[in-house]
């Protein structure tokens, strides 16, 4: 087997994995962007701010993370039986290329999923605002910190079911859902505790891993990182989705059907 690194076999390798499975891509695709419009489209249709209809509209986004899970947990799924993962090991390319190729497309489809969310997301948001009269409640956009915090957060979770779909033969999704699970639910707890702990016991807390603190006392307060140490944690968040990526490849160089 070829260990070289070589774009035309890369390009071929492309073709040929999108020649089986580029419908189905087209699908996954289609199929995540009209649930976001079924989920995110009912404000439009109202001449006034609707609770209900703005979580139904914020509910999208966790369809987005479910749906990308789905694909992304699946990404390896060729070698996870015989019948099929013996002619992918003897595809006459190395391993890092066959990597890349898995790699490429799963990074195009939950990029384009992320992407499509964000936009659909402030579009829909403004055209519903402009049936609303200017002294009535609007929808607001999600702020910039939650969507910086769930842009990290889905990265991370993607990459582990990336990661999952190669070190699981069976019921992968579930599997790598219910480790980052327990570790998420682990991290909002010590987060949460030392929220508390550095403010004096507040009387509310409101908090997300590695951007702010929002805390009720006598009034509201904002608790935000220093610009240095955001940075740093935003290094770091980053470089662990790498490493996340890079643990899959060398999952996948140890793989045996």
């Amino acid at each position: 087997m070829n260990q070289t690194l070589n774009i035309s076999r890369i390009g071929l390798l492309l073709k040929l994995h999108l020649t089986e499975n580029g419908r189905s891509f087209l699908m996954a695709i289609s199929l995540s962007v009209g649930v976001m419009l079924v989920l995110m489209s009912p404000i439009l249709f109202t001449n006034g701010y609707n609770d209900l209809l703005f979580i139904l509209h914020g509910t999208a986004l966790f369809a987005v993370m479910l749906g990308s899970s789905l694909f992304s947990s699946s990404a390896f799924n060729t070698y996870n039986n015989a019948s099929q993962g013996i002619p992918a090991i003897m595809l006459p390319a190395s391993r890092l290329e066959k990597f890349l190729v898995v790699w490429l497309i799963n990074l195009l489809f939950i990029g384009s999923m992320a992407v499509s969310f964000y936009f659909l997301h402030h579009w829909i948001i403004e055209a519903a605002n402009q049936d609303i009269a200017e002294d009535r409640r609007q929808y607001n956009s999600i702020p910039t910190e939650v969507i910086r915090f769930f842009g990290f957060f889905y990265f991370i979770l993607q990459s582990s079911c990336f990661l999952g779909s190669i070190y699981f033969s069976k019921q992968a999704l579930l599997k790598t859902l219910g480790i980052l699970t327990g570790t998420v639910i682990i991290a909002f707890v010590f987060n949460l505790i030392l929220a508390y702990q550095f403010t004096g016991n507040p009387s509310r807390v409101t908090t997300f891993p590695f951007i702010f603190w929002e805390v009720i006392m006598d009034r509201r307060y904002v608790v935000t990182f220093p610009l240095s140490t955001q940075k740093q944690i935003y290094v770091f968040l980053s470089f662990l989705v790498v490493a996340i990526w890079g643990t899959t490849y060398v999952r996948l160089k140890e793989k045996e059907i």
